[in-house]
Formats: C-alpha cells, sequence, structure tokens
C-alpha cells in the first residue's frame, strides 16, 4: 500500500550554500604555508579542494549522523576533550625534544615569560637558545600564568577548546554542530594540529579572543544583563586583547557591533573601559623599557616584501587598520538587525588581513602563488572567528535565538 502524503518522509532538498564553501578555505588558509613547504603548490591545491570536498560532504549528509552526535554528546564530548589531552600528553615531549630550531619556542618563550615575571623581572628577554623574542603582550602572559603553573603552557589549548566547545554549543543551541566545529577543523589543519603538539598559544589566543568578545558583546546589549557581569566582561575582554597587537584592531568593531546593539551610551562605556584596560595593562611592560619591548618587533613578520618594496609593512598596517575602523562604521549604521555572525564575519576580516595582504604581495613579487608566510601558522588567531562566524550555516536549518540579538 501506498504511502499517504502525509505521513511520507519529507524530501529534504540538498544545496551547497556559499558560506559552506567559505568557511571551507577559511579552514584550510592557515596550513597552506605548512602544506606548501613539505608538499609545494600542487599540494595546497589537492589539501584546499579536500578540505573544501569534506566540508561539503558533512553539510550534505549531517542528517543522517547529527542525531545520535546530538544523543551522545556528553560521551563524545567528554572523549574529545580526553583525547585530546592523552594525545598532548603523548606527542608533545616527542616533538619538544627534537631540540632548538628544529621544535616550536612558543611555549617555551611564555613559560620563560612567566617565570621572570613572577620572579619580579620583566618578562621581556633578549633572544637565547631557549627562545627567540618575546613577541606577545601582556595579556597573553596573565592568562597563560595558571597553566605554566600547572606545568605546561601548552595545557591551556585544552582549555579552551574545551570553552570552545560551550561556547559554541551556548551560541548555535547545537550540540551536533558544536562538535564538529571544534574537532573537524582542527582533524583537517595540519598547522592547528602541529600548534597543539608542540604546545604553541595561537589556538588559546584565538579562542579566548573570540569567546571574550561573544561574552562582552552579549553582556552589553543584553539590557538584563546584570551590572557585575558587564564589567567582568570589559575587564576580561581587555586582557584578552592585550594578548597580541593585531587583536587590538578588533576594538573598533566592537565599539560598532555595540552601538548598533545597545545604542551610543553603552558602546562607549564599553569600548573606553576595553582600551583603558588594555593600556594599563600594556603601557607599563613598554615603558619601563622601550627598546626592549619586544613585541614590537612582529612588525619585522611584515617587513620582508620591504626588501621589495619600501612602503609594504607600512601599507600593510595602514591597510589593516583602515579596514578595522570600515568595519566600526558599518555595523555601527548597519540597516538590518547585527546577529553574532555577522560580527564575528567582520572580526575575521580584520584578523585576517594583513595575512591576506603579505600573502597577495609575495604572490605578485614572486610571479606565482606563494603561502610560505602561513608556515608559522598566523592564520589560527582567525579561524575561531571564522567558525563562530560562518559555522552557522554549516548544517541545514540551525537557527539559535542567540544569533540574532535585538536592539
Amino acid at each position: 500500500m501506498n504511502e499517504s502524503p502525509k505521513s511520507a518522509t519529507p524530501h529534504r532538498k540538498t544545496r551547497v550554500k556559499p558560506e559552506i564553501i567559505i568557511l571551507a578555505l577559511l579552514i584550510a588558509f592557515p596550513s597552506t604555508g605548512f602544506v606548501q613547504k613539505y608538499a609545494g603548490l600542487i599540494g595546497v591545491v589537492g589539501f584546499v579542494a579536500t578540505v573544501i570536498a569534506l566540508i561539503v560532504g558533512i553539510a550534505l549528509l549531517e542528517a543522517r549522523f547529527t542525531p545520535w552526535m546530538r544523543r551522545h554528546f556528553c560521551v563524545l564530548a567528554t572523549l574529545g576533550v580526553a583525547g585530546l589531552a592523552m594525545g598532548f600528553v603523548i606527542l608533545h615531549p616527542l616533538e619538544d625534544n627534537r631540540g632548538p630550531g628544529k621544535s616550536s619556542d612558543r611555549d617555551e618563550g611564555l613559560e620563560l615569560a612567566v617565570t621572570r615575571l613572577t620572579h619580579g623581572q620583566t618578562p621581556y628577554y633578549p633572544s637565547n637558545t631557549v627562545a627567540g623574542p618575546l613577541s606577545i603582550l601582556p595579556g597573553s602572559i596573565i592568562l597563560a600564568a595558571p597553566f605554566v603553573a600547572l606545568g605546561k603552557s601548552g595545557y591551556q589549548n585544552i582549555f579552551w577548546l574545551g570553552a570552545f566547545l560551550l561556547a559554541a554549543c551556548h551560541l548555535f543551541k547545537d550540540k551536533a554542530l558544536a562538535l564538529c566545529l571544534l574537532l573537524v577543523p582542527l582533524a583537517l589543519s595540519p598547522a592547528a594540529q602541529y600548534e597543539f603538539i608542540s604546545g604553541g598559544d595561537l589556538i588559546a589566543n584565538g579562542v579566548f579572543a573570540a569567546i571574550l568578545l561573544l561574552f562582552a558583546v552579549e553582556s552589553w546589549s543584553d539590557y538584563s544583563s546584570q551590572a557585575w557581569h558587564r564589567w567582568l566582561a570589559c575587564l576580561l575582554l581587555g586582557i584578552g586583547l592585550a594578548s597580541r597587537a593585531n587583536f587590538i584592531m578588533l576594538v573598533p568593531i566592537f565599539g560598532g557591533a555595540l552601538w548598533r546593539m545597545a545604542g551610543a551610551r553603552r558602546a562607549l562605556i564599553a569600548t573606553s573601559l576595553v582600551v583603558l584596560i588594555t593600556a594599563v595593562i600594556t603601557l607599563p611592560f613598554y615603558l619601563n623599557d622601550p627598546a626592549g619591548f619586544t613585541p614590537l618587533l612582529t612588525r619585522d613578520k611584515l617587513a620582508g616584501a620591504d626588501k621589495t618594496l619600501p612602503w609594504a609593512s607600512t601599507a600593510m598596517i595602514g591597510i589593516t587598520t583602515l579596514t578595522a575602523i570600515t568595519g566600526g562604521f558599518m555595523l555601527m549604521f548597519h540597516r538590518k538587525e547585527i546577529t553574532m555572525a555577522l560580527f564575528f564575519r567582520y572580526c575575521t576580516i580584520v584578523t585576517l588581513a594583513p595575512m591576506a595582504c603579505v600573502v597577495l604581495l609575495s604572490t605578485w613579487v614572486n610571479g606565482h602563488p606563494d603561502f610560505s608566510f602561513m608556515r608559522d601558522r598566523f592564520g589560527l588567531m582567525y579561524l575561531f572567528f571564522a567558525l563562530l562566524g560562518w559555522g552557522g550555516s554549516w548544517f541545514e536549518g540551525t537557527v539559535s535565538p542567540r544569533q540574532h540579538l535585538k536592539l
């Protein structure tokens, strides 16, 4: 007997949204330099195609496995985080024992900075055999201190990845999507895998910057939130943005979004407080020894292009600054309702801008695609903004009330 139209399972139209392709490209980009180093440009093409195919495949097949993931979320989340912890404990010593110049020194540098700070010394040391000049701002040192006290700065990656899972659950209201946003990019990204195993701080830095922005925007745009929530959010965000210089560029995006979401008064108060906290944390270290304030040397990473074009690094910084300011004004005067997805997309663009500029310039100078700047895994700083910005489009029908913050 034929099924009646009412009892028949509705046909689900499968389509690939542009947002899914963008998400796949943003997941792949941080690893392009890593892949080019070992597999050349052909390897990069194959890698990017593979990432796109897998992300699209998951999107098309998600209805078959997401119900099971939602039912067993607690078990899967526990196994996922425990697996990350076990992988770090087992693999990190192997990577670390390769020695100076052969292994990443981000973890050693951060641990040395925390140790020096606890001894009353400036955390900004001269380059030595243990680690190169420290490029991070004091906020990263403060947030890493508890994990250094536990024995390894790399533990913070495990903690913040777990926090990212909870934040994604909170934002998207979909446990299966949150699990996929945590595990799939890690599985597909050689850059993220190496950064995690080596104990570098780029993963943690990208996650806590995104989570603290989420906390601050939600606290200040929700008129029912308690005052202490808002002040705590500004304190934590000020510390979080005082982690790397490029994250300070997100202040205009934060201010512009709040202006549109919560009004001019709240936006001015919150933004001013965040800037003040960032300055109070950072300036004493700079004023104590301007010449020895090694985060200023990070411009040298962009200055390699100056050998070909003397103005290149200045132009890249200018473009990034202009992008941040323009993005802030666009959010401030946005005609439609501001969503958290839109907010994080703007954060992604601002954080990605200097990396894209370097890759494009290097490609133009060399006459062929050149992703070598990405070998140091800088793209991981924007990755978690991108996951929160485009991740909600990955699964069909995933809509979160918290993605739509009303005035």
